[in-house]
């Protein structure tokens, strides 16, 4: 498991984004769909679709 530092947008009405990073913890990175995984618990914490979040960095937080 590990932690990651992730940077992402929400974008939100027609020229509304919001840019934000958050620490996900116990996650596996290994998987192939890591990005899917990321953009999902995203979702669930800002209560939204995923299909309005982009991730822009995922980094291994140490």
């Amino acid at each position: 498991m590990a932690k990651l530092l992730v940077d992402f947008e929400l974008s939100h009405g027609q020229e509304k984004i919001t840019q934000g990073n958050i620490v996900i913890v116990n996650i596996n990175p290994g998987k192939s769909n890591l990005h899917d995984q990321v953009r999902n618990l995203i979702a669930e914490q800002f209560n939204c679709s995923a299909g309005i979040i982009s991730i822009k960095e995922i980094k291994m937080n140490t």
